[in-house]
């Protein structure tokens, strides 16, 4: 039932620029991301909660399936694998700036193919780079925000219902 609920909630963080303004690319799938990685010894669940969160909506918003977005958020739950045995404040901060700049040379880079809003050259790709420093800007924000709700949110619950715990 939480993990459920964290991925609904995932969900409609990213679904949210359709149904009232904020920020583009202001939403806690990057957090789960890391979360999941950090969290689940199951790797199984670590990809399949983010993902989850991206095709719930995806659904809603339309979007369907871009390979190197969800390619982006797997890289995401790569890094929070990487801290899984040393989860503290600077190992969490580091994975998260990092999966979150991971999700943004990939994603920039793969927007390129076949997409033909940038020139398939050396000034396209930096084009398709400086165009989307405002999206990771709004996602390294989000990250400040959600990062913190998820793991610290989750170790209060752990803390008042040990059975939380389950997977780890």
């Amino acid at each position: 039932m939480a993990l459920s609920l964290i991925v609904i909630f995932a969900a409609a963080t990213r679904a949210l620029p359709y149904l009232i303004p904020h920020m583009w690319n202001f939403s806690a799938v990057y957090a789960l991301g890391i979360f999941a990685g950090a969290q689940f010894k199951d790797k199984r669940l670590a990809f399949a909660m983010p993902l989850a969160a991206m095709a719930l909506s995806d659904l809603f918003i339309g979007n369907g399936f871009i390979l190197s977005v969800y390619a982006g958020f797997a890289a995401i739950v790569l890094c929070g694998m990487a801290i899984r045995n040393r989860v503290n404040t600077t190992s969490v901060a580091l994975a998260s700036i990092g999966g979150t700049l991971l999700f943004f040379l990939i994603t920039n880079f793969a927007f390129l193919f076949p997409a033909t809003l940038y020139p398939h050259n050396l000034q396209g790709i930096a084009a398709s780079y400086i165009m989307g420093i405002p999206f990771l800007r709004n996602a390294l924000i989000s990250d400040l925000i959600f990062v913190p709700v998820l793991f610290y949110g989750f170790h209060l619950l752990e803390k008042r219902y040990p059975a939380l715990a389950w997977n780890k």
